[in-house]
């Protein structure tokens, strides 16, 4: 297109010339008016093709760029849903873990429930000092704190384990007096598992002790003063005696 252009324009100018030539000076402006329109003709084709070019340019740059904008799309998408796919993984695997806490946590609602509850806390008496006896007596602490399962029975002062199992077991016993000593043992059914002595040097004198009992069904546990010792205890509490089952054998 544009090499037609320049070949009209020397074709002109070649006219333009030979015309000079021939007529008078009228005539020679009136062809070079002609030729002003011509190239002002050929420049406006020149300017609108320019424009073309530069339009049908900018559709294919717009056109690279919406494709690129595609792909960068395309790629973002990809990563969501492999994001989406990884967090449904991970609740699937959590649902499963909540299932097997659910579970583990009915188990041991029907363990707990199954296992009966066996504990006791007691004070010895509000009367002051036990003894001196001539015998050793076996203690019966009067006042119930807790006694839960009622396994211990104030009457006898004896606790009979209701089923076999792993037992814990604390006393502590209370002297005022420097002239008396305390002595004490706690049986096992006939067995002495542990005897404690204790004498006062001041005013009040306290001794503690705990142990843990594998008993049998049936086995009893219970605390004994001895000949010719003492305790003493009242509305305060100072001697009390402790137990409760730990777990099932």
């Amino acid at each position: 297109m544009r090499g037609f252009a320049v070949f009209h324009i020397l074709l002109l100018c070649q006219c333009w010339t030979w015309a000079h030539s021939k007529a008078d000076n009228d005539a020679a402006q009136t062809l070079d008016q002609g030729l002003q329109v011509e190239i002002q003709g050929v420049e406006t084709n020149q300017s609108e093709s320019t424009k073309q070019t530069n339009g049908t340019v900018d559709f294919w740059a717009e056109l690279k760029e919406l494709r690129d904008m595609t792909i960068e799309l395309k790629t973002d998408l990809k990563h969501y849903l492999s994001r989406i796919e990884k967090l449904e993984q991970e609740k699937l695997d959590l649902e499963v873990r909540i299932s097997s806490a659910e579970k583990e946590m009915e188990e041991i609602k029907s363990e707990n429930a199954d296992q009966p509850k066996v504990a006791f806390s007691l004070g010895l008496t509000n009367a002051g000092r036990l003894g001196p006896y001539n015998t050793d007596i076996t203690l019966r602490f009067s006042k119930i704190l807790k006694n839960y399962g009622q396994a211990y029975n104030p009457d006898t002062g004896v606790f009979t384990a209701p089923v076999r199992g792993a037992y814990y077991f604390r006393f502590t016993f209370c002297e005022i007096n420097n002239a008396h000593w305390m002595g004490i043992h706690l049986y096992h059914n006939s067995k002495i598992i542990m005897t404690n002595y204790d004498r006062s040097n001041t005013y009040y004198e306290i001794m503690s002790n705990g142990v843990i009992l594998e008993l049998e069904r049936g086995d009893v546990v219970y605390m004994v003063l001895q000949a010719p010792y003492t305790v003493y205890d009242d509305h305060r509490n100072y001697s009390t005696f402790t137990g409760f089952l730990l777990f099932q054998l």
